[in-house]
């Protein structure tokens, strides 16, 4: 019997940056769903600090995100994206803004971060592969969505379905002993 905690388990150890996109496209309604469900995140003090935008072909915005994202040669891999998910940056509820002011600590970001996480992790439940991509020309992106100066885009998510040999790489990570510690006194 498969439970949560396995279905959870198996979505977690599956889940890739995935580099290599089929051409085949994305129902809009998949993304929909998919944007919808990660904005049940949990974000500090409810702020829900973004605003995400699905950007699909053949809209002409694509292949400009795709350019502004592939800065000084990198992810290449992109040509073949077909979707993205453009985060945004917006205000926080002033609740939020003034327990970070007064904790040393702009938790806005960390709120972006786990949205993005659930958007990773509900597209990997769907079958879709996804890559964050947090290198990228902002005047562009800006210009290509159409945003004045003072929006903040602050990651960029391609969404496809993953190539059929785009396969499952060795996870290398450090060892837990390095990465985690209990305290129990």
């Amino acid at each position: 019997m498969n439970t949560m905690n396995d279905t959870i388990k198996e979505i977690i150890s599956q889940r890739q940056s995935t580099r290599n996109f089929s051409d085949q496209p994305v129902d809009t309604e998949k993304l929909v769903e998919i944007c919808q469900l990660s904005c049940l995140a949990p974000s500090s003090c409810n702020s829900q600090p973004w605003r995400l935008h699905i950007v699909q072909r053949p809209s002409p915005k694509v292949p400009k995100i795709t350019e502004a994202c592939q800065t000084v040669g990198l992810n290449k891999f992109l040509n073949n994206v077909g979707s993205y998910i453009v985060v945004e940056q917006t205000f926080g509820n002033m609740k939020s803004k003034s327990g970070g002011f007064f904790a040393g600590n702009n938790l806005t970001p960390i709120d972006i971060g786990i949205l993005a996480a659930h958007i990773c992790l509900a597209a990997q439940a769907e079958g879709l592969g996804t890559c964050m991509i947090g290198s990228f020309r902002r005047k562009t992106i800006r210009k290509a969505m159409g945003f004045g100066p003072l929006r903040r885009v602050r990651l960029v998510i391609a969404v496809g379905y993953p190539s059929p040999d785009d396969k499952l790489r060795d996870k290398k990570r450090k060892d837990f002993g390095e990465t985690i510690t209990v305290t129990e006194e």
